[in-house]
């Protein structure tokens, strides 16, 4: 089992429930990131309406055919959500962009396909998908150019939308990332605003509404029986613009969380407040441990020392 690491703000709603971000390729930081590139997309079709031939003696509908499934190779990475995790806890330029210059923290989470709980039932079976933490390789040429035979004389569109959600420019190679990738139907939770208050009193028992702040609400299925009704819910909502700044999350597993690691600028009351969240939740368990990061007096590091 990989240790991995998430570079967060400091959110006390964290240790009340441990939600990671399912985050959609629109939403990245990086524009070139998981974004299909058109040389890819050209040998993929090429290989499909060319190479086989199979279109060869085909109606003049076929072009439509092709144009379809060219849309559908550019926006297939839009259904899949991404878990960005790293190797490395101690980067101080991690600490800065990701975990609000010192003032955020670093959880450490145990990887494997059990870190969270998986209802979607095409999710196993999706070859998109990574229930266990895939590293990303960098290279200083967009995913396409230097494309693997395996994603392109495939059937499928496996190992095409890896190549592309797994491979970042080498500018990023200090993230040392690793990533799962799955479908936005397995969100447990939603965050969204509110447009029509309304929306939130005409939901029937199945979806439990929480209010967090001014119009903006966490959504989620009352069950777990139930989940597979969220992703309908707000795609109705969605469409009917009643919700927007939808944004979705997986909850973390009973153990999953191995410890916390609190920025050098965390104040000892956030702290302790932490601490006191966490051990009045279950899924942080009794095992997780807490540090303080200590800036070195001597070199451009940190440390953690263990809290008590």
């Amino acid at each position: 089992m990989r240790i991995l690491y998430k570079y967060m703000p400091f959110r006390l709603s964290f240790f009340d429930d441990p939600l990671l971000r399912l985050t959609p390729p629109s939403d990245l930081n990086d524009p070139f990131d998981s974004k299909p590139t058109q040389a890819g997309i050209d040998k993929k079709l090429k290989f499909f309406f060319d190479d086989q031939g199979e279109y060869e003696n085909a109606d003049p509908t076929s072009e439509g055919v092709r144009s379809a499934y060219e849309r559908g190779l550019k926006g297939g990475l839009d259904q899949f959500g991404i878990i960005s995790l790293t190797e490395d806890p101690y980067n101080l330029l991690m600490w800065s962009h990701y975990a609000a210059e010192h003032k955020g923290l670093v959880v450490s989470i145990a990887c494997d396909s059990s870190t969270f709980e998986y209802h979607d039932k095409f999710t196993e079976r999706c070859g998109v998908s990574k229930t266990k933490p895939a590293r990303v390789r960098y290279s200083n040429m967009r995913p396409g150019y230097q494309m693997p035979d395996s994603a392109i004389y495939e059937y499928f569109e496996h190992n095409f939308y890896t190549h592309f959600a797994t491979t970042k420019g080498n500018d990023w190679i200090y993230e040392k990332e690793y990533r799962y990738l799955l479908r936005l139907t397995e969100a447990d939770v939603a965050v969204v605003d509110v447009g029509l208050e309304s929306w939130v009193n005409n939901q029937g028992p199945d979806i439990c509404i929480t209010h967090l702040r001014s119009n903006t609400y966490k959504v989620e299925a009352s069950s777990a029986e139930k989940r597979d009704l969220l992703p309908w819910v707000l795609a109705i909502a969605q469409g009917r613009k009643e919700i927007s700044n939808v944004m979705l999350f997986k909850r973390l597993k009973k153990n999953a969380i191995t410890g916390i690691y609190f920025g050098s600028r965390v104040s000892e009351d956030a702290i302790l407040q932490a601490r006191e969240s966490s051990g009045k939740n279950t899924l942080f368990g009794y095992s997780v441990s807490f540090h303080k990061s200590i800036v070195s007096q001597d070199r451009f590091e940190i440390n953690f020392e263990r809290l008590d």
